[in-house]
């Protein structure tokens, strides 16, 4: 059987920090995609727009791939931190007595 590696409270906590910027990415991006669909509607005067329309989806692609990047980031980032977590022995210690 293979050793498990011991995640300390430093690991944690940069797990933790990772996390937390890559929120703050995921909600610039965000911002941004919703700024290039306001810009659209406003040059063209319209309130609403259909998301199937060719020329929204050009006009907004940076901003889109960006925001869907962001957010594989994010979840991936918040995957690290629970693996951290669970292999961390504060963890371990307050599961253990949980389960008692």
């Amino acid at each position: 059987m293979t050793a498990r590696y011991r995640w300390t409270s430093e690991d944690v906590a940069r797990r933790a920090a990772e996390h937390y910027l890559a929120q703050c990415a995921r909600r610039d991006a965000r911002y941004n995609y919703e700024c290039a669909c306001i810009r659209f509607k406003e040059r063209r005067g319209i309130e609403h727009v259909d998301v199937a329309d060719a020329s929204f989806r050009r006009s907004t692609r940076k901003a889109y791939v960006a925001y869907q990047h962001a957010r594989r980031l994010e979840y991936n980032a918040a995957r690290r931190l629970e693996t951290a977590i669970r292999g961390s022995e504060v963890f371990r210690e307050v599961s253990r007595a949980h389960a008692r």
